[in-house]
């Protein structure tokens, strides 16, 4: 659904009325709903790792660089994520999360297998250099609240998360920027929120039995094996 549309539902709790237009309307409210559009997809967004946010990224090595552009839309890694060689099967580059330990390894040469990586200066920087024949791919979190752009720029722009939540954002956000009584909305729009989060993740697997490895490394094998 549209940002017009999930602006024209707050309106009309707020105020009453549904505006025709928001974005190119010069009306103060149209206007005021139209600067907090974006803020609260963002604030959304910002909440959980929605599955439609989710992108897999893919890096090509030429046997010299070590630091290569995030995608475009790049905002974070999905918690707990891993960088996958092409070339290996059961192994991950190994993540560096201090910036001492980064410049030791260049230093010493002491390098993982098969390398390190860290999210450096807006770039993914891998440790050694990968060959032409290697690939690193990751899943982040996209930052586009619409389908091409980060920020809502017009009314047919469309969210890409429930419509539901930027309405309930919108008429909170207003009222606490207007100095009006907002907590009964602001709960409104957490407990929406907090809904969609659990249908976001889905039903939860139970598993029965003791885990014989722990849950941050890979299988020993892809597979099963057969006599």
């Amino acid at each position: 659904m549209t940002v017009l549309s999930a602006a024209q539902s707050a309106a009309l709790r707020l105020l009453g009325r549904k505006p025709t237009s928001v974005f190119s309307s010069s009306s103060a409210f149209e206007m005021e709903l139209a600067d907090l559009a974006t803020e609260t997809a963002v604030a959304i967004a910002k909440e959980h790792e929605w599955q439609k946010l989710k992108k897999l990224g893919t890096l090509t090595g030429n046997g010299s660089a070590t630091a290569f552009d995030l995608p475009t839309d790049y905002d974070r890694m999905v918690k707990d994520g891993n960088v996958h060689s092409s070339l290996y099967q059961t192994a991950f580059f190994s993540r560096v999360d201090s910036l001492d330990d980064w410049i030791l390894i260049g230093d010493l040469l002491a390098t993982a297998s098969p390398g390190n990586w860290i999210v450096l200066g807006g770039q993914m920087n891998i440790k050694p250099a990968m060959p032409s024949n290697e690939t690193a791919r990751f899943y982040y979190i996209s930052r586009n609240i619409t389908a091409t752009s980060p920020a809502f720029t017009s009314d047919s722009d469309e969210f890409v998360l429930p419509e539901r939540l930027l309405t309930l954002g919108l008429i909170w956000r207003w009222r606490a920027q207007k100095r009006m009584e907002y907590a009964e909305d602001m709960t409104n729009y957490e407990l929406a929120l907090s809904q969609e989060i659990a249908r976001d993740r889905g039903a939860r697997i139970i598993s029965v039995g003791t885990r014989r490895y722990p849950g941050n490394v890979s299988a020993p094998y892809p597979g099963s094996l057969g006599q």
